[in-house]
């Protein structure tokens, strides 16, 4: 039986207790026993504490009966308990005028009780009930370790569980589809089937743990708590009516998960094949964003990434192909990863519906440049070549060098980055994080105008351009991409040398530079990435 007022006053074996104002039937539970011996304790009462006074501190302040009542009500305590015939002969009436306003439980406590054998006779039950608690948790493990060792059914251990908890229990794969699923007999298994395939589709994009999930079995409301099996193989999900509060259910599910994972291994029941693997370690780079080092080290582990090395990540979008080329272009991607590996570069893969992501692996020693050009060679032949297999172009950002296991996401963040980037530019070749930095600070800190940039840099080249009708101002972004080569640049735009020398001189002219400074060049360069960022809003 839970501790609550109705056990205090009724089952406690302390006589001549009396509820003065108050509903038994709608207090809560008693979680600990506290005294009021002065107006500056209440601010160390917590909730669901039941709260015993003499009364002595207020026994002549009709306004502080009042508040003290107020302020209990306000922090939840379970009750406050006043002791008679010690400074008044009843409790007074302001105090309980104000508990009934409140609907706040005043309790009656007979002169022969010390507050001394109320505390003890409370913390008893408490400390009862947590061993009981205890002991029923260590019998779930125990019977689902005998299940488990006399390799009965899954389903049997989750009729175990789904019993201990008298509430439905399932296990699920990574991609949250029902393998086994039990229920206490109240239940309807027709519709609890219903409602565990109802619970994998709305589930699927969904990150796990999720508290806000609900679904509705037997015309009730229930809410999910789903513990990760300790071998990824999937969940173990019990839904539950009641809004979780304590840590003991996580805690015990958590253990059960450990044996239910052990009975998967031995039935050999939904080992994840490539895909799955894949699926899951993507979701857990998208949705799992503040997981710990030591959870991030060990799905690596788990999923083979090596992040003793260093690595570059590249991602690539699927959005834009339909379901038939997405199944030719997701193994020519995979295989032409696989066939890229060298003895000095190894390639790991992962991939939703949406994105294929590849990390490359390099030594902590390489040169970063060179890991960055190379894996924008290979970005760009994957590119090519899955254009080719459909005549769509393949979106593709590629992040910057990095080698500590805290940078995983970020690199996959910068990948994403650089993507959203490219497809906003309308460029054709993989963008790269570390070649476009210029971009993201742009983006970082000026997201809602960069026109101070372009004013302080090229306004006096596209004043002219404007009344002169001319376009000097990609003839210098031209210029800064041919490496200030003025035959390659001229090249570039069909023209002659000499034209090229001449605008070069009238653009120096007009912003009044040589461009040999590196300074003034970078500011430049930073008001033409401002410019095209404008021109794509």
């Amino acid at each position: 039986m839970a501790v609550t007022l109705d056990w205090f006053i009724h089952h406690s074996q302390l006589n001549n207790i009396r509820l003065v104002v108050g509903n038994l039937q709608s207090s809560g539970e008693i979680t600990s026993v506290n005294i009021l011996d002065n107006p500056d304790v209440l601010k160390w009462f917590k909730k669901n504490e039941l709260i015993l006074t003499t009364g002595y501190i207020f026994k002549d302040d009709p306004e502080l009966q009042r508040t003290i009542i107020r302020e209990m009500k306000e922090i939840g305590c379970a009750g406050l308990a006043v002791k008679i015939k010690r400074f008044f002969k009843t409790i007074p009436e302001p105090l309980l005028d104000e508990a009934r306003k409140l609907d706040f439980p005043v309790i009656e406590l007979p002169f022969f009780y010390g507050f001394s054998e109320i505390i003890h006779t409370v913390y008893n039950k408490l400390y009862l009930q947590q061993h009981q608690q205890t002991l029923q948790d260590q019998q779930l493990i125990m019977e689902l370790s005998e299940a488990f060792f006399q390799h009965k059914d899954l389903t049997c251990l989750v009729k175990i569980a789904a019993d201990f908890f008298g509430s439905p229990v399932l296990i699920t794969d990574l991609s949250y589809a029902c393998l086994a699923l039990a229920a206490p007999a109240a239940f309807d298994s027709g519709q609890l089937a219903e409602a565990a395939v109802a619970m994998a589709d709305q589930l699927t994009e969904q990150t796990m743990p999720l508290t806000d999930f609900s679904l509705t079995l037997n015309d009730r409301q229930y809410l999910l708590l789903a513990s990760l099996l300790p071998n990824h193989l999937g969940y173990l999900c019990l839904l539950t009516q009641n809004q979780p509060t304590g840590s003991q259910t996580m805690a015990v599910l958590h253990k059960a998960a450990q044996i239910m994972a052990l009975a998967c291994e031995q039935q050999q029941v939904s080992r994840p094949g490539p895909a799955n693997r894949a699926h899951f370690f993507l979701n857990f780079l998208m949705h799992h964003t503040q997981a710990t080092l030591e959870e991030t080290q060990q799905i690596c582990s788990f999923y083979g990434f090596n992040y003793h090395k260093a690595w570059v990540c590249a991602s690539f979008s699927l959005q834009a192909y339909s379901e038939l080329p997405k199944k030719k272009l997701l193994p020519l991607l995979q295989n032409y990863c696989s066939q890229t590996r060298t003895d000095e570069m190894a390639i790991f893969t992962c991939a939703n519906d949406s994105l294929f992501c590849a990390f490359f692996l390099f030594p902590v020693e390489s040169n970063p440049v060179h890991a960055l050009n190379e894996v924008r060679r290979i970005a760009d032949r994957l590119c090519r070549q899955a254009q080719q297999l459909s005549q769509l172009p393949l979106p593709s950002g590629i992040s910057g060098f990095h080698h500590t296991l805290q940078a995983l996401h970020t690199s996959f963040e910068e990948s994403l980055q650089a993507l959203a980037l490219q497809q906003r530019l309308k460029q054709t070749a993989p963008a790269s994080y570390f070649h476009q930095i210029a971009y993201h600070l742009l983006l970082h800190y000026y997201k809602k105008d960069s026109s101070q940039i372009i004013e302080s840099t090229l306004q006096p080249l596209l004043d002219f351009d404007v009344q002169n009708n001319t376009d000097l101002t990609a003839t210098l972004k031209v210029y800064f991409q041919s490496k200030f080569n003025s035959s390659v640049a001229a090249k570039q735009l069909y023209l002659h040398r000499n034209t090229m020398l001449h605008r070069i001189e009238k653009i120096k002219e007009l912003l009044h530079t040589d461009l040999s400074d590196m300074d003034e060049n970078f500011l430049l360069y930073l008001g033409l990435c401002a410019l095209d960022l404008r021109k794509q809003k």
